[in-house]
């Protein structure tokens, strides 16, 4: 009699200790939500998992340094993480980076012909560095081609396309092409790249600088200029195989840029210096558009076409802090019970 008195007892006084630990642990829930919020009840943005935010594209054009109205043009820029998710950074086997490219579709990446003809091995999509890192992601390259015409450096057109192993299309938005069929209807274009100002052996950011078209610097080519008024950021473009944009469209690849850097630029001494020549999107339009039709014919998911953003995948289920420590208090529940038990046989 003595023992199912004292069995009973310990059974009433472990529910008990196991209902006080289910409270406190929702008392703490409550209080880390609360602590999360703002006097009116909003949640604290402190607390977001800043990995699945998407950073809102400020206008920067107001601020240039250009003299003309209504001008895009504006000095060389550091992006933000997710601000142009078709940009690819193109590596080395020894993890060197040695051009830039852009998404055109699934696996494609259009750069020019000359980064074609370097030791590339990978690419990096989803960084604004030119290195890997913990966001960035990699693809292995499966082939390459360049436009039929390209002989060499100044011979023929200038681009060429790097196939790579299908990937997510969750965090990636491609380029859509210009309609453009001629130089007169573009005025000022945006070009883009890795380390445009960077010395040798800093690490390279992804960098894009508002420029202002010029003639053709030969029968394929159009030359870009810097027309700056005041501006103490460093001006170069050392970097080949990005994408020239206008109105969010692609109107050419950089295939020449400007190594030579100049520190400052004041209204006294101002400077039209010449940054990139390009080849215009239109002079290569239908050879790469039967490219990208062949390769996304049997493509099930189709890819955002900037700058529409990448369409985030659910996230599969994760146990959060809640739920992992109730999943972790009920093996604890059954073995005490169970011990309980064979206190009371006993």
């Amino acid at each position: 009699m003595i023992k199912e008195v004292i069995s009973l007892r310990l059974l009433v006084f472990i529910l008990f200790l196991l209902n006080y630990t289910d409270v406190c642990s929702s008392e703490n829930v409550k209080k880390s939500v609360y602590e999360n919020r703002d006097d009116n009840g909003d949640s604290n943005d402190d607390g977001k998992d800043e990995s699945m935010d998407v950073p809102y594209e400020a206008d920067q054009n107001n601020a240039t340094c250009t003299r003309r109205h209504n001008s895009q043009m504006h000095e060389v820029r550091s992006a933000f993480a997710k601000q142009f998710p078709f940009m690819a950074a193109i590596m080395s086997q020894q993890n060197e980076y040695l051009c830039s490219g852009a998404i055109v579709s699934n696996g494609l990446v259009l750069t020019s012909a000359q980064c074609i003809q370097k030791p590339i091995n990978y690419i990096l999509l989803n960084t604004t560095t030119a290195k890997r890192d913990n966001t960035s992601v990699l693809l292995h390259i499966i082939k390459s081609e360049k436009y039929p015409t390209y002989s060499g450096a100044g011979a023929g057109k200038d681009v060429g396309l790097v196939y790579t192993e299908k990937h997510n299309t969750s965090f990636v938005s491609k380029l859509g092409l210009s309609n453009m069929t001629t130089g007169d209807q573009l005025t000022d274009v945006e070009a883009f790249g890795f380390g445009l100002n960077t010395d040798s052996g800093l690490e390279k950011e992804l960098q894009f600088v508002g420029l202002e078209r010029r003639s053709p610097s030969n029968e394929h080519y159009f030359s870009a200029y810097l027309d700056c008024v005041e501006t103490k950021v460093l001006t170069c473009f050392k970097d080949i195989g990005g994408p020239v944009i206008f109105d969010h469209q692609l109107v050419g690849v950089v295939v020449k840029g400007q190594s030579d850097c100049t520190r400052e630029i004041t209204s006294r001494y101002s400077i039209n210096k010449f940054m990139i020549d390009f080849l215009p999107t239109y002079a290569f339009k239908a050879w790469l558009s039967e490219r990208i039709k062949t390769n996304e014919e049997h493509e099930a998911v189709a890819m955002q076409t900037y700058p529409t953003k990448p369409i985030l995948r659910q996230t599969a289920h994760v146990l959060t802090s809640t739920n992992r420590n109730s999943a972790q208090r009920w093996p604890l529940k059954v073995i005490l019970l169970y011990l309980v038990s064979i206190v009371t046989y006993l």
